[in-house]
């Protein structure tokens, strides 16, 4: 396309930036239905077994591993997601990677008037600063990622587009492919320019929706088991990875002198910091100094906290299923006769 345009043709590449925005639009349709055939393939062998021996791919802690007396080899949690998620991240940085080189080339093709060759460099250059912000953030949480599914977070907005597109991204895309397509043709050149002005507001919430700013604490303890002694295994390192992929930073707190925790915690890359000798019962006074936004428990586990945060709407429970997370209701007053 860019070539094309370098040769002064406009018809062609016009055609070109449609073709590949529609083509887009049908692989994100075939991918759905793709991703739709082998969820409903795998409902129907966890109904069958619910209990599966050695799984290849899959972040499910409930299988059993088989032993055959002969090596075999498993995909790591990070690798399997990363695997899952690379559809969706090469799709959205592809179209990234085609529309920018022609943003910049379309920079020579400026209006007659001033004010409008105005509004056209600052149009463009505000769309490519943008769309190469988000590809930025995409590579990071591609290769940051921890691989285990995100928990379904209900109550709250806790969505995120860092990987695949979202709604907005999606009418952003076909405001600017289009708005691109109409641009390189000098009929329709204002209206190009329009449409391109209009995609400018939608990338950058776009990119706004991408950036999670989001505080989140656990308690180490949260582990513990009734004997009071605190399990440190793949379902501890699983829980805290789930809990970090709803935000950008993830505190655990150790309330008793445990060198192993304290360092076990350390150990994780999901864990960003680790407070020694923190609060046996976490206070509003503890989140505002630390900076945290959510403290989030286990059920059974709801002691941990003040009804302070309970009634300010921070403290979050993952439940029993493991997929789905949601806010702690404070306890309703005792009706008196």
């Amino acid at each position: 396309t860019v070539l094309l345009l370098s040769w002064g043709h406009t018809v062609l590449p016009s055609l070109l930036v449609l073709l590949v925005d529609f083509g887009d639009f049908l692989d994100g349709v075939v991918a759905r239905y793709w991703v739709d055939m082998k969820k409903k393939k795998e409902d129907e062998g966890t109904s069958k077994d619910s209990k599966s021996p050695s799984p290849v791919g899959s972040d499910d802690d409930s299988y059993e591993v088989v032993m055959t007396g002969s090596p075999q080899t498993f995909i790591s949690w990070t690798m399997n997601g990363r695997k899952k998620a690379y559809g969706g991240f090469v799709d959205a940085v592809c179209d990234k990677a085609y529309v920018v080189p022609c943003w910049l080339c379309l920079m020579s093709a400026a209006g007659t008037s001033s004010h409008l060759r105005i509004l056209q460099y600052i149009t463009l250059w505000c769309l490519i600063l943008a769309e190469s912000s988000s590809t930025v953030i995409r590579f990071r949480a591609f290769f940051t990622a921890s691989g285990i599914s995100t928990p379904t977070v209900q109550g709250l907005d806790f969505s995120t587009s860092a990987v695949k597109a979202d709604h907005i991204g999606k009418a952003k895309q076909t405001f600017e492919m289009v708005g691109t397509a109409l641009f390189m043709l000098p009929v329709l050149q204002y209206l190009g320019l329009l449409l391109l002005f209009c995609a400018v507001p939608l990338a950058y919430e776009s990119v706004r929706r991408k950036v999670k700013s989001r505080v989140l604490y656990v308690d180490g303890m949260a582990s513990m088991t009734s004997t009071g002694e605190v399990v440190f295994d793949h379902r501890t390192l699983k829980f805290w990875m789930q809990i970090k992929s709803l935000g950008s930073k993830l505190i655990v707190g150790v309330p008793v002198k445990s060198d192993d925790m304290v360092l076990n915690a350390c150990a994780s890359p999901s864990v960003d910091e680790v407070v020694a000798e923190a609060p046996r019962k976490v206070d509003l006074m503890f989140l505002e100094k630390n900076k945290i936004d959510f403290v989030v428990t286990v059920p059974g586990q709801e002691r941990l906290v003040t009804e302070e945060v309970i009634g300010s709407n921070r403290c979050l429970m993952m439940m029993e299923d493991g997929k789905t997370v949601q806010a702690v209701k404070p306890k309703e007053p005792a009706k008196q006769e």
